[in-house]
């Protein structure tokens, strides 16, 4: 959790890793990367895989939405929202994003492969930042984990609340280019089963390519497009404020 940007300031970046359609590189960064990596090659999808799948990436790509919308970096201890439910929602939605291109794979190696993964690079950034966080609050932190599991959400009725979550925060998380990123891989996922596994001189085939790569760049562009804006635009509230 980091500070919460003023008003007048340029939107931060969000502090996650990125990824090799990114700049920098870490750990989760690199398994998103090779799940999709993966996933392109191996890549044989089934209409019932498809169909979970794709509600599984949903759900996923919704809760980090809603976490990255309720987030108050380093000024106090979030609880609102998600944070109700998990310490870590929004790396509880990455591991349900990235089940969900599991499933969109349509290969059981993928998924079996991935599960151990996600464990063995998350575990040890949790671990590091709840260090970090119990060092920054205190008690106020330890009371905190102490009433809220850290992945598994047990409590569930305390998912009925308020949403809690601010369009500022999510500007400021760069939550909207974030999702259209994201939104491109079941695209990326569909052509390549399109080019593996099916005659592309069929009735369908060559449509549903060229559609699934058109929303691919579609999402792709507009993430771009969508954060140059937002940049451009705290850099004239900056200037006019300064």
């Amino acid at each position: 959790m980091g500070d919460i940007n003023p008003p007048a300031q340029p939107i931060a970046e969000p502090q996650e890793s990125t990824s090799l359609w990114g700049a920098k590189f870490a750990p989760r960064g690199l398994l998103r990367d090779g799940l999709i990596i993966a996933s392109l090659i191996l890549a044989d999808m089934k209409p019932s895989w498809l169909i979970a799948g794709l509600a599984v990436f949903i759900l996923g790509a919704l809760l980090h939405f809603w976490s990255k919308g309720c987030l108050v970096r380093n000024q106090v201890v979030t609880q609102v929202g998600p944070y109700r439910l998990v310490r870590h929602p929004f790396y509880l939605a990455n591991f349900i994003i990235d089940l969900g291109i599991c499933l969109l794979s349509g290969s059981p190696w993928v998924t079996a492969l991935y599960l151990p993964a996600f464990l063995l690079t998350y575990i040890p950034v949790i671990r590091r930042e709840e260090s970090y966080l119990r060092s920054q609050h205190g008690p106020a932190y330890d009371a905190y984990a102490r009433e809220v599991p850290m992945l598994i959400p047990w409590k569930i009725g305390r998912l009925f609340g308020p949403l809690d979550s601010t369009w500022n925060n999510i500007r400021r998380e760069n939550e909207i280019p974030r999702l259209m990123r994201i939104l491109a891989v079941p695209c990326y996922i569909l052509a390549a089963d399109m080019i593996l596994h099916h005659d592309l001189l069929g009735r369908f085939s060559l449509p549903v390519l060229l559609g699934a790569v058109a929303a691919a760049v579609f999402f792709n562009v507009g993430s771009i497009v969508v954060r140059k804006a937002w940049r451009i635009r705290a850099t004239e509230i900056f200037s006019l404020d300064a």
